[in-house]
């Protein structure tokens, strides 16, 4: 999103965000799982790898498009949330949380989800933007049958991002900001 673009109603303030926040200003972070669902309401799997399309999405998930750009949405190409935060949802509710019960595509661990927004990160060798904070949802409640994960993981649940170039996305891939004068990773 550029500074021109206004931001969406339902994004969650970055002053309100409960989530990874690291203890100096320099992190590393990483892809800890990975997760794919073909159709919608059917149960995330987890990959080792899957392959990114700028504008599309992951393939073979249920938000795999042709175009999220022309549905204007850009936000819905693929979804991040972080491990620790994860990690403080359990610890809250008293129960495990199993990753893919969020519903995200990625868990990452090290990165201040925070710190992605509106930025440009690289994922791999695949380049995103942060696009916006986001709240868990009725639907990822009903599914994951975890009473609580709402309250737990709001203002928390993760960042949507857009892809911006092709590539595989894999796990333990580094998650690095990409610098202002770095040029696009190639289209594979």
């Amino acid at each position: 999103m550029s500074q021109r673009e206004p931001s969406v109603l339902w994004e969650t303030p970055p002053d309100l965000w409960r989530g990874f926040r690291p203890s100096n200003a320099a992190w590393q972070g990483s892809v800890v799982g990975l997760y794919v669902a073909p159709r919608p309401s059917q149960p995330m799997i987890s990959v080792f790898a899957a392959r990114a399309f700028a504008d599309r999405g992951l393939e073979g998930d249920r938000f795999f498009k042709e175009s999220w750009s022309a549905a204007n949405r850009p936000d819905k190409a693929i979804t991040l949330i972080e491990e620790e935060a994860l990690q403080a949802a359990a610890a809250e509710l008293g129960a495990d949380i199993v990753a893919e019960k969020t519903r995200r595509n990625l868990v990452t661990r090290g990165v201040p989800l925070c710190e992605l927004l509106h930025r440009e990160f690289i994922i791999g060798q695949v380049v995103m933007r942060g696009i916006r904070l986001f709240e868990p949802c009725g639907h990822m409640e009903k599914l994951s049958n975890l009473p609580g994960i709402f309250q737990a993981l709001e203002h928390r649940s993760g960042l949507k991002a857009a892809i911006l170039s092709d590539g595989t996305i894999r796990v333990n891939d580094p998650i690095t900001l990409r610098a202002p004068n770095q040029i696009a990773a190639p289209r594979s």
